[in-house]
């Protein structure tokens, strides 16, 4: 929100013609000021500026006494953030072994092994690589939340406040590969 200084509101109080103050709200409004700013400082709505200023009706020119300050310079944006992404090599071997371990079902020891690795590798492109769980399940193709279950059926993670649901317990020891 900008406001117009005080010396452009006491301007406008001496402007007593109406295109001179017109030719005077076109000035501002080129000068990068906003409808709302200018409204407040001529007590006129927004919008009648707004048809003032689009109208292409030509102005007088303020006279040169009469101050044309420039808005206050807007903030600079904030530099885009950096993405972690996982590391190729960690990648590539997630998309290989992820059909094989999305197959071991229930307490089944069938793909076990690939499906322990693959749990794993998401562990360690979470925790060491620093890899959000939802980038990386962007790059994979499933939902953060299935990440997030693997890494608690799995042990590496603490399933989320609350939840006592029986698929979050984690694997059977005889059913483990290690």
């Amino acid at each position: 929100m900008h406001t117009l200084p005080d010396e452009v509101v006491q301007a406008f109080d001496t402007l007593v013609d109406t295109e001179s103050r017109n030719g005077y709200m076109v000035a501002l409004r080129n000068r990068g000021w906003t409808l709302q700013s200018i409204a407040e400082a001529t007590e006129v709505s927004r919008e009648r500026i707004r048809q003032i200023t689009k109208s292409g009706e030509v102005f007088p020119i303020p006279p040169a006494g009469f101050p044309l300050p420039s808005p206050p310079e807007k903030e600079k944006k904030k530099a885009p953030r950096e993405f972690v992404e996982p590391s190729p090599e960690t990648l590539a071997r997630l998309l290989e072994l992820q059909p094989i371990a999305q197959k071991v079902r229930a307490n089944s020891p069938n793909h076990r092994a690939e499906a322990e690795e693959y749990s794993s590798l998401v562990n360690h492109a979470h925790t060491v690589e620093g890899v959000p769980l939802y980038r990386l399940a962007k790059r994979l193709g499933v939902t953060h939340g299935a990440l997030r279950f693997r890494l608690a059926r799995y042990g590496y993670k603490a399933p989320s406040a609350g939840n006592t649901s029986k698929a979050y317990t984690p694997i059977k020891a005889e059913n483990r590969v290690s």
